[in-house]
């Protein structure tokens, strides 16, 4: 009994599966191993939620259909898994990883790229800013950021830059905090 109860389940199942899949509207993207994708995440606004997408990521395993792992093409190169909903194609898999890709998942996806880094400080709450000149902007119009969210937005471009300057006491300090707060070394 309980056989046929299950086959009775899956086919009532596939079923429904075919019946949305019919719906061009419904229907979502198949991803293949090493498809370029932007990931989407929930953004809660007071009265609604929106998804912003990021990336590029790579697909790196295929779980089924409709869940698949993604790759960071930086440094720290983690990994994450999502639905296929939350998934949409960035780019051909017949293209290869290319100076111009890596630079712009270094860069961010939130509009604003980064031009040069200016210099640190510690901010009046104790927290470590940085100097940020926009690409497109003026000088003048450089502003303080957190270097925390810095760090999660331009892994590699700080990482770059607290390298080079390594010898302020001010990155110095920047650096040990944030490899404290991160729980592993830049």
């Amino acid at each position: 009994m309980h056989r046929d109860v299950a086959a009775r389940s899956e086919k009532l199942r596939q079923q429904a599966r075919g019946r949305r899949e019919k719906k061009a509207h419904v229907r979502l993207a198949k991803f293949a191993l090493g498809d370029f994708v932007l990931v989407g995440k929930i953004i809660k606004f007071p009265n609604k939620l929106a998804l912003n997408w990021k990336g590029p990521y790579r697909v790196s395993r295929v779980d089924s259909d409709y869940v698949m792992e993604v790759q960071q093409l930086v440094e720290p190169f983690t990994t994450s898994v999502h639905h296929a909903s939350r998934l949409k194609f960035f780019s051909d898999a017949a293209l290869d990883v290319t100076d111009a890709l890596v630079d712009y998942a270094a860069f961010g996806d939130e509009g604003f790229f980064v031009e040069e880094l200016l210099g640190a400080r510690r901010s009046a709450d104790g927290k470590f800013e940085v100097r940020v000149k926009w690409k497109g902007l003026d000088e003048e119009e450089a502003s303080w950021e957190p270097a925390l969210q810095l760090y999660e937005d331009i892994a590699v471009v700080l990482r770059r830059w607290i390298m080079k300057n390594a010898s302020d006491g001010v990155v110095k300090e920047m650096r040990d905090d944030l490899e404290a707060t991160l729980g592993h070394s830049l």
